[in-house]
């Protein structure tokens, strides 16, 4: 009995869906663009997490040698360092190699090129590469390497950990604004969705009141009476995010160039960060479509029908 009633109120809510077909296919495109910029907002949070762990987990800062330091003293100085908890890893750059990666950054710089040229040899040192397990550690660190067994082979500078700590909250300053920005988009579509909603339920009530009195004198329920018009919502919800997932794709892949050469090497793929979360990001989006669509059809039908 229940699968019967079912079919019917489906039928009838398809038959909804088709009968004014331009005013479903409005509905459903509002609905993604409320769809979409949610997912905008959860994408970027995704991203600017990523990048900030990134440059939090991910800290590599060069600690110059003296002119004097040899190689031996280098290395005894690194497994010195190695013994530290809050240093990752430690590696010896030779001046050699120092040089070959000081060409390659400015390998775009004429002028730069030109001046080492006219320098008599190398004018760069050895260094030791150190990756910290967390950028707040620097004041430890910095008190460890200023010691008198350090410091006499080393030339401490904290610019790469204060420029990394800017960076940080540079992208924390900015990711706020966007997000503050996006939510504020995203309220916008989701009202104009809940409008678009409630006026095309109220049409699809008015284009049906005949049936609608019909069904009420051959003694139809009252839930048989409204269902239809929940169902047909639960439909534009479901067709909009499997329309929203179709095209959020291709649209990651035209964005990844763009996102590869603003971060460099902070970069991620934007499809697997999607992928890893899908669940959670479309998840989300259903929820929200579901939400828009139910309680403005609620209100539509409690309104314009009065059983």
């Amino acid at each position: 009995m229940f699968s019967v009633e079912f079919i019917r109120v489906l039928k009838f809510a398809l038959q909804s869906i088709f009968r004014n077909f331009r005013l479903s296919v409005v509905t459903v495109v509002i609905i993604i663009l409320a769809l979409f910029s949610i997912s905008f907002l959860s994408v970027f949070n995704l991203l600017a997490q990523h990048v900030m762990d990134m440059v939090e987990n991910k800290t590599n800062v060069y600690i110059d040698l003296t002119a004097n330091a040899t190689n031996e003293q280098a290395a005894i100085l690194i497994e010195e360092l190695k013994k530290l908890s809050a240093i990752q890893e430690a590696v010896f750059i030779t001046p050699a190699e120092t040089l070959e990666q000081f060409k390659e950054r400015h390998q775009n710089d004429a002028l730069m090129l030109e001046s080492l040229e006219a320098l008599e040899g190398n004018p760069f040192t050895g260094s030791i590469l150190l990756s910290v397990y967390n950028i707040d550690d620097f004041p430890v660190i910095l008190n460890e390497l200023s010691k008198k067994d350090y410091a006499q082979y080393l030339e401490i500078e904290d610019r790469e950990f204060t420029d990394s700590k800017l960076l940080i909250e540079k992208i924390s300053e900015y990711s706020k604004k966007i997000q503050r920005f996006g939510l504020a988009i995203s309220l916008l579509f989701l009202l104009i969705s809940a409008m678009v909603v409630f006026n095309t339920i109220q049409v699809k009530i008015l284009t049906h009141r005949e049936e609608i009195g019909i069904m009420r004198l051959v003694g139809a329920s009252n839930s048989f009476i409204r269902f239809p018009f929940l169902i047909e919502v639960l439909i534009y919800s479901f067709v909009a995010v499997i329309i929203l997932m179709i095209l959020v794709y291709p649209l990651l892949a035209l964005s990844q160039p763009y996102i590869d050469n603003f971060l460099k090497e902070y970069s991620v793929s934007l499809v697997s960060l999607v992928n890893h979360n899908f669940f959670l990001l479309f998840g989300i989006q259903f929820l929200a479509a579901m939400v828009i669509t139910i309680v403005s059809s609620l209100v539509a039908v409690r309104r314009y029908i009065k059983v």
